[in-house]
């Protein structure tokens, strides 16, 4: 079979396939992978750093690296730089795994043939960096910017590919803001698609902290934050995605939380809640949005459910924790509206139970007020019959 043909799903099931070879366990796999920040951030410093590691086998940010070859391409250097920053860097001893290079062919000019000649004398060669990408790199007027990014990434993925090696590239970001960080990497989305793994550093200037996001194919977003000790960064703290989701998470949320399981039910206006809950410094179209915003995420998988109305006066919310639904995810139940006060409270064990039944009114674990099938964002103005108008 070749690289052109189909295989079908029965077929690759049953065959075995070598595992993702991985350079620095889940951070950097085999493959092509850019390593984007700003100029003097600190990049060269690091790839230097990484290259000393792994050539001589040692310790990576807590992760243990089998001794590998290396070939560090510092085109924006001179020899006699190289040399003094591993003076800064190393005592007596340094790998003889590591190669330096300071000029090179551009790519598809000479560079696949310079790298594939290295790669055959030694082929336990692990990792490749290219500092910088823009250093290989051609201009060609007569392709788009995205179709120039993707074909130049692509030749040098297939040769990252072909020999199962890391081609770790070096690049620059845009001096552009952007809401998301990766957007600021500078050249257009060909890059980052063509990429298997991005490491973007994050560096205030004259700072000697940073943080470096991580994401791929191959492994979970990540983000490490890093401070420098020497002109080595050290890792200092790492999150994973998740645990970096719930930081992102309000206090405003968590309080809410907390309130709702501890009071089983509450029904009133956003108002109210902030003064029940003992939430300041917010106000009452926040706490809403908040609430809309973490709820699938959040609050739900805690068994916390919650219906919103609006009345002929105002908006009421009617939370209710179900302590069942968060331990074996099950719809939840709200309470019926037959005996539902009309100010803020929580109705006795007793009241509760005699109010559940009411199938009508019944929530589920997506935030839908059945009785009408919209979500808890996008409640329509019909009141409920659940729900008495309440003037507030």
């Amino acid at each position: 079979m070749t690289k052109f043909e189909p295989i079908d799903a029965q077929t690759l099931l049953s065959t075995p396939l070598p595992p993702v070879r991985w350079l620095i366990p889940n951070l950097l796999p085999a493959g092509l992978a850019l390593l984007a920040g700003a100029s003097k951030s600190g990049k060269s410093w690091l790839c230097l750093w990484l290259s000393l590691q792994l050539a001589q086998g040692s310790e990576f940010w807590g992760r243990t690296i089998p001794a590998q070859t290396v070939l560090y391409l510092c085109l924006e250097d001179t020899y006699a730089r190289i040399q003094n920053r591993l003076f800064r860097l190393t005592e007596d001893i340094v790998p003889d795994r590591l190669y330096f290079q300071t000029a090179c062919e551009t790519i598809g000019q000479g560079l696949e043939r310079q790298i594939e000649t290295f790669l055959n004398q030694h082929p336990e060669t692990g990792l490749i960096i290219i500092d910088t990408l823009q250093k290989v790199r051609e201009a060609d007027p007569t392709t788009g910017i995205y179709a120039s990014d993707y074909q130049d990434m692509s030749v040098l993925k297939a040769l990252a590919d072909r020999h199962n090696i890391a081609l770790l590239l070096v690049h620059h970001l845009r001096k552009q803001g952007a809401a998301d960080p990766f957007q600021q990497i500078s050249g257009s989305n060909g890059l980052m698609g063509a990429a298997d793994t991005i490491w973007l550093l994050q560096r205030q200037r004259m700072s000697n902290a940073a943080r470096l996001l991580v994401t791929g194919r191959d492994m979970d977003s990540r983000t490490l934050h890093l401070q420098s000790e020497g002109c080595i960064w050290e890792l200092i703290e790492e999150e994973s995605a998740e645990q970096m989701a719930q930081r992102a998470v309000p206090a405003c949320v968590w309080a809410v939380a907390d309130f709702v399981q501890r009071q089983k039910f509450w029904q009133g206006t956003a108002t109210e809640l902030l003064a029940a809950a003992g939430i300041a410094d917010l106000q009452p179209n926040q706490l809403t949005r908040k609430l809309v915003e973490f709820y699938p995420t959040n609050l739900a998988p805690l068994g916390i459910r919650c219906e919103s109305r609006r009345t002929a006066s105002a908006r009421q919310l009617r939370l209710w924790y179900d302590d069942d639904d968060a331990n074996d995810d099950k719809s939840g139940t709200p309470p019926d509206g037959g005996d539902i006060p009309e100010t803020s409270s929580a109705p006795s064990s007793s009241s509760l139970k005699a109010l559940r039944g009411n199938k009508a009114l019944r929530g589920n674990k997506h935030g839908l007020c059945v009785a009408t099938g919209q979500h808890f964002a996008n409640m329509g103005p019909a009141p409920s019959p659940a729900l008495p108008e309440v003037a507030l």
